[in-house]
């Protein structure tokens, strides 16, 4: 049997991977707080896509082995991802309370209208797709839990690094106009 496929294997390996991956996505959101987008995205997705190939193996595997499928007490993962999808805060300082680029550039220090309409709308667009597309990806993990325990608690790594990418891209508005 393939050792994704075998219990205690995968189990081991499942804890491994998606720990790692959490502790990875926390220490490198607190760390490209303040760096550029394309900075933070590398270091934050790096452990996510790792993490996915291996749910993504494991589900092969116990797919292509036609081994036990996880219990379905499994599925506690993609609901705790669903929970910190929905309350961790993507909205940073100033922008805590707003919700689209008008209201942001009435909060900020600026009397570039233009200039920060057209950054704002690119920043809440970017949160806005990222925010989105992390929701989806849990329920994708959610889907793929009775055959890849790593699936069903890498939604809980996944869920925060959506969440902390969605709040750099407004964070990079607030520093841009030095409000963050």
């Amino acid at each position: 049997m393939p050792w994704l496929a075998q219990p205690w294997e995968g189990g081991v390996t499942a804890w491994i991977v998606v720990f790692g991956a959490l502790i990875v996505v926390l220490v490198g959101g607190a760390v490209t707080n303040n760096s550029s987008n394309s900075v933070a995205l590398l270091v934050v997705l790096a452990p996510i896509v790792v993490v996915a190939c291996f749910a993504l193996l494991q589900w092969w595997q116990v797919s292509s082995s036609r081994s036990e499928p996880a219990s379905w007490w499994h599925l506690l993962g993609p609901a705790a991802g669903l929970v910190i999808w929905l309350i961790y805060p993507t909205a940073p300082g100033v922008l805590g309370g707003v919700g689209d680029a008008r209201g942001a550039c009435a909060a900020l220090p600026t009397t570039d209208t233009a200039g920060c309409l057209r950054l704002a709308t690119q920043a809440y667009d970017n949160h806005n797709l990222t925010w989105w597309l992390t929701g989806a990806a849990i329920v994708v993990c959610a889907l793929l839990a009775r055959r890849s325990r790593i699936a069903a608690w890498a939604a809980i790594p996944i869920a925060l690094a959506g969440c902390e990418i969605a709040s750099h891209y407004l964070q990079a508005l607030l520093t841009t106009y030095g409000a963050g």
